[in-house]
């Protein structure tokens, strides 16, 4: 069998999609920094386009003005193009596709599918609140535009969501909690399964050799009272012992005397006192 060259080795895929405001844009920062891969915000890349002044640059502003979603070839040509110029061979493509439209364009296009979808699923109060307090300066960021996007997102974006949850391909997060928490959660997505089963062991190490010092600390306790009473049961046996022989043997003489008063009283009738005399005497007259 012959093997694939690297030029034809497709590269790993990631679409990161939630509304805007959800904080993709700042996880995604962040697992590049601890896993290595290349960010493609779909958003950067239309602003660096629009910055260069070119027609393409124009048109793609008076869409986002108006909320509306950019042709998917414009987007999709700025994404392959990023992607060879990067020399790496997995990415985070952040806020694309936006709509069917886009997801159907890029993977015939492309001839490739995602590895899976990160979802980052956040209220919408929650993201107009982080968006109206960034202050990035954007032309975008104002109530009226914002809700626009919020509108888009949920009539053409969730669909994109839903089809790959279809396909088992959806990871999502809970993007409420703070930066940190959240990172947490997306950690644990892009961790490979070996390194979370080595991680793993090594976390309860501790726990299971902090348990065996704790069994053998409370053995030696145990064995060291149990000691500590024999002694002190043997220590009274050996005290007491001469007292409850000596009551004993009382016991045993007292009772050796009644048995031989009660022998006598068998064989020669009751004891004589003076009292029987005298009623001996009354009893002849």
């Amino acid at each position: 069998m012959g093997t694939v060259s690297d030029a034809e080795k497709k590269p790993a895929v990631i679409f990161v999609l939630g509304g805007p405001g959800s904080g993709k844009g700042t996880q995604c920062a962040n697992v590049v920094e601890h896993f290595g891969y290349t960010h493609l915000s779909a958003g950067d890349l239309l602003r660096a386009e629009i910055k260069s002044g070119s027609e393409n640059g124009t048109m793609i502003q008076n869409m986002i003005k108006e909320g509306k979603i950019v042709p998917s070839e414009v987007t999709i040509k700025l994404l392959q193009k990023a992607m060879q110029e990067s020399g790496n061979d997995k990415f985070l493509i952040d806020g694309f596709p936006r709509n069917e439209e886009n997801r159907a364009a890029f993977e015939a296009v492309t001839k490739i599918e995602p590895a899976f979808v990160l979802f980052f699923d956040c209220p919408e109060e929650e993201m107009e609140r982080r968006i109206l307090s960034r202050n990035q300066g954007r032309e975008d960021d104002n109530i009226e535009t914002i809700r626009k996007r919020f509108n888009v997102f949920l009539e053409s974006s969730l669909p994109v969501v839903e089809y790959y949850e279809s396909k088992g391909k959806v990871r999502k997060v809970d993007a409420a909690k703070s930066v940190e928490e959240v990172f947490e959660a997306v950690k644990a997505i892009f961790t490979p399964k070996e390194e979370k089963v080595k991680h793993h062991s090594y976390a309860i190490s501790p726990c299971i050799e902090n348990n065996l010092t704790l069994k053998v600390s409370l053995y030696a306790s145990f064995k060291k009272l149990l000691q500590t009473f024999s002694f002190l049961i043997g220590s009274i046996v050996a005290i007491q012992l001469p007292f409850i022989s000596r009551v004993l043997n009382a016991i045993r003489i007292l009772l050796k005397g009644y048995r031989e008063e009660l022998s006598f009283s068998d064989t020669y009738g009751p004891p004589v006192t003076e009292t029987s005399l005298e009623h001996n005497k009354k009893v002849a007259v």
